[in-house]
């Protein structure tokens, strides 16, 4: 299928749902393409964030309330 043709039976799938989330979902998607924030970030901040969720997908991670207890020491000072 060409990408003209993809298009268009994309728009026709959208005018004929009523659905508010796929509705919501497409406006996200195309908001976030406008919003180019991730291609702006330094390259650290990206390596950061990258690392970070890879250890979140091997549970690699600390109870919220664990963090807490922990900053809490160092906030009182």
């Amino acid at each position: 299928m060409s990408t003209d043709a993809l298009k268009l039976e994309l728009a026709k799938r959208l005018l004929n749902t009523n659905d508010k989330n796929i509705i919501n979902y497409l406006k996200a998607i195309f908001d976030t393409q406008e919003n180019k924030w991730w291609e702006e970030l330094p390259d650290e901040i990206k390596t950061s964030v990258e690392r970070g969720l890879k250890q979140s997908a091997k549970g690699e991670t600390i109870p919220h309330a664990e963090m807490q207890k922990q900053y809490r020491k160092w906030l009182k000072k």
